[in-house]
């Protein structure tokens, strides 16, 4: 899924099509709450991509006997380690049923279903330890835990909060859509004595008069504040509902004080949960759409599909190979993709997925506020490369959507930061870590000793724009990725269109078509190497043909593939081409795609040696890490087994737009690190105490990442550390 908001808001958006009354939107929608769906509407919500039994998954066996450069460096008696190891996992898998059993539901259900089960497993702990090679689908204003950016904004004095309800009854707390923005102190309250002053209320202009008076700093704020928008009083003013210009802001402090007198309870539960999605939320995607396509049925001719062709002659053979594909025509691809969709069988699936997706724009657009600063983006990327290292991430290739408009602001909100300023945070903020931790030398450059136990291999930033924006602003961004690459040539690892792609949200990849196959040729001309790492497949059946075009322009990897085992022509045209499918099991069930874990279509793709890696994709709306997805694979299918993970983890690293020595070099710190998590698999089922108190896992896991974890709390200039 493609993070469909901007770092920060500005007059292009991509979330454009859930538009809700906000200081610069006119209306807003809420997501619905539904019961708990009922095993018959389980059964209808969501296509199955197969079921335990069904595969034989070769490649397991294959990476077991595999004999290649890096892994001649193991022992036999590595090896031999490794297939106990694999007993070891195969034993927790079949120990941990009984947590399931216990709470009636099954591991391979939807992860929201399970989540708060896993910590009493024995595989999600030792997911926790997983060596996980390079993490390559991420978003990077969603990768922390939902509480991280809250927790920033409670020390700005000019953070504001503003709701499309009133809170003041408890249907407006449940269903009410909030969001931030900073804004300057100054500014906003002269515009307080402005608005005043137009509508003639001199009895208001004599207090807000009198709040300036006020010497003391603490004092003056609480009076503006007190003769400000208050979100709890029947008084607040929601925009165009109240037939206002815009909506009202609340300054954020003075909202969780006003929250604590009114004895509300935890103000950051309340606001987590308006983050993140609930079990029953998403389970009513599921219902919904179901209950759509069962309305269908009885209404409708069932008719043979009609053939359509698609807009190019030859959807596997590049344009760029002699091939000229007549222009895209996007009134006629509307026409011909809806006809499709009409007689598709999976109409419930993106019923399901829209709804979600509905949602989830909300919850980046009220996020998006509280990333947009110049202090919370520079503590947020820190703190996202110490998490890296505590998931055991090697490497990284973040996702940060670039925009001409999309502008960093700072601290007092007085002046804004543009593309190649945010980029040079980050540069900065990645540096100074690799420093601290010893893995870069004072003047920037990787230590490469073959003594040096490096903590943390790299960071790269993948170039992210709306796909939603028009020709002329892709091309624009296409200009800036290449500037970017000229500038930063060891940082800019591709470039990528992000936002929702099923029918009816702009734009299919072909839309772009002749814009990248030009990049392509000014790269060549250039000598810059900036791949393509498209969002693509992230529907059931791809229907909209991004598939093709990804595999047409070739793209070196896809985020999301969810459709290509729908397509087998173009999974086996990818995979002859070493194409990477980044899965991202648990958005696909948040986000509408699969129901279960166990019907998840990555187990397809694995059965057909599809190259995968496994990534989080917006772990903080999903309050999930890297580790919850790497669990979910092994738990979703009785067949997977550890040789899966050390496959996944293999080809993260293999896939990555890291140069060929960084390459090698990775690897061997990775062959170290699975090696040594291999033996604390195994002292796990040695030691008796292990397997009789789920409690000494997280232990092991520590112990099995003190050194590294010890470099973090040593690192210089970063208090919260101590808290690892």
């Amino acid at each position: 899924m493609g993070t469909s908001c901007s770092i920060n808001r500005g007059d292009e958006s991509d979330c454009d099509k859930d538009r809700g009354d906000s200081p610069s939107h006119t209306s807003h929608q809420t997501p619905s709450r539904q019961p708990k769906m009922t095993d018959h509407t389980r059964k209808h919500g969501a296509q199955g991509h197969g079921h335990p039994g069904q595969f034989k998954f070769a490649f397991q066996h294959e990476m077991a006997s595999r004999e290649d450069e890096s892994d001649r460096t193991m022992s036999h008696h590595a090896k031999s380690t490794e297939a106990q190891a694999k007993e070891v996992i195969a034993r927790m898998k079949r120990e941990d049923r009984a947590v399931f059993t216990n709470a009636s539901v099954s591991p391979g259900q939807h992860f929201l279903d399970v989540r708060h089960l896993l910590h009493d497993t024995q595989l999600f702990h030792v997911a926790g330890m997983i060596p996980k090679g390079a993490h390559l689908h991420i978003h990077f204003n969603s990768t922390l835990r939902p509480g991280v950016l809250l927790g920033y904004a409670k020390e700005m004095a000019n953070m504001y909060v503003w709701s499309d309800r009133r809170l003041v009854v408890a249907e407006d707390f449940e269903n009410c859509k909030l969001e931030f923005s900073l804004r300057n102190l100054g500014q906003t309250r002269q515009g307080m004595h402005q608005k005043a002053k137009e509508a003639s209320d001199f009895s208001m202009l004599r207090k807000l008069e009198q709040a300036a008076s006020i010497k003391d700093d603490a004092a003056r704020t609480r009076a503006y504040d007190e003769l400000g928008p208050d979100i709890f009083s029947d008084s607040y003013k929601r925009g165009t509902q109240d037939n206002t210009p815009q909506v009202e802001e609340m300054r954020y402090q003075y909202f969780r004080e006003r929250w604590e007198e009114q004895g509300y309870g935890n103000c950051d539960d309340f606001l987590i949960s308006k983050v993140t999605f609930g079990q029953e939320e998403v389970q009513s995607f599921y219902s919904h759409g179901a209950e759509k396509a069962s309305a269908k049925v009885g209404s409708v001719v069932v008719q043979e599909p009609t053939p359509v062709r698609s807009m190019h002659p030859n959807p596997q053979q590049p344009a760029s190979n002699g091939t000229s594909p007549r222009p895209f025509n996007e009134q006629e691809w509307k026409i011909e993709t809806e006809l499709k969709i009409s007689q598709s069988n999976y109409t419930h699936v993106r019923d399901s997925a829209r709804e979600a997706w509905v949602a989830f724009n909300g919850r980046t657009k009220m996020m998006k506020g509280l990333f947009n600063y110049e202090t919370a983006f520079r503590r947020y990327t820190r703190q996202c490369l110490e998490e890296f290292v505590k998931d055991n991430v090697q490497y990284a290739e973040i996702r940060p959507n670039f925009m001409q408009t999309n502008q960093i602001l700072n601290d007092t909100a007085e002046s804004k930061i543009d593309n190649f300023g945010t980029m040079q945070l980050i540069i900065e903020e990645y540096e100074k870590f690799m420093k601290d931790i010893g893995d870069m030398t004072d003047d920037g450059r990787i230590i490469v000793d073959d003594s040096h136990r490096p903590t943390f291999s790299g960071m790269k930033v993948i170039y992210c724009t709306p796909r939603s924006f028009s020709r002329e602003a892709v091309r624009l961004a296409l200009d800036e990725c290449i500037s970017m690459k000229k500038r930063w040539p060891g940082y800019i690892a591709g470039f990528d269109l992000v936002g929702e792609e099923a029918f009816a949200m702009l734009h299919p990849l072909e839309f772009f078509e002749e814009d990248f196959e030009n990049f392509k040729a000014r790269c060549e001309r250039e000598n810059l190497d900036i791949p393509f790492l498209f969002h693509c497949g992230e529907t059931p059946d791809d229907l909209e043909g991004n598939l093709e075009t990804a595999l047409r322009l070739g793209s070196k990897r896809i985020g999301h593939g969810y459709a290509l085992p729908e397509k087998m022509d173009v999974l086996q045209a990818m995979r002859s081409k070493n194409v990477c499918v980044e899965t991202c099991p648990i958005s696909n069930m948040v986000l509408g795609l699969a129901e279960r874990m166990d019907g998840h279509a990555i187990y397809r793709l694995l059965d057909e040696k599809m190259h995968c890696a496994v990534s989080s994709d917006n772990g903080t709306i999903f309050n999930s890490t890297l580790s919850h997805d790497f669990y979910e694979v092994m738990a979703g299918h009785e067949d997977i087994n550890i040789y899966a993970w050390k496959q996944l983890a293999r080809w993260s690293i293999e896939h990555s737009c890291l140069s060929g020595e960084e390459r090698r070099r990775m690897l061997r710190e990775w062959e170290k690190r699975w090696e040594e998590f291999v033996d604390a698999v195994i002292r796990a089922s040695t030691s008796k105490q292990h397997y009789h108190s789920i409690s000494e896992l997280p232990k092991m896991k520590k112990q099995a990442q003190a050194a590294r974890l010890a470099k973090l709390r040593n690192a210089a200039g970063n208090a919260d550390t101590a808290k690892l």
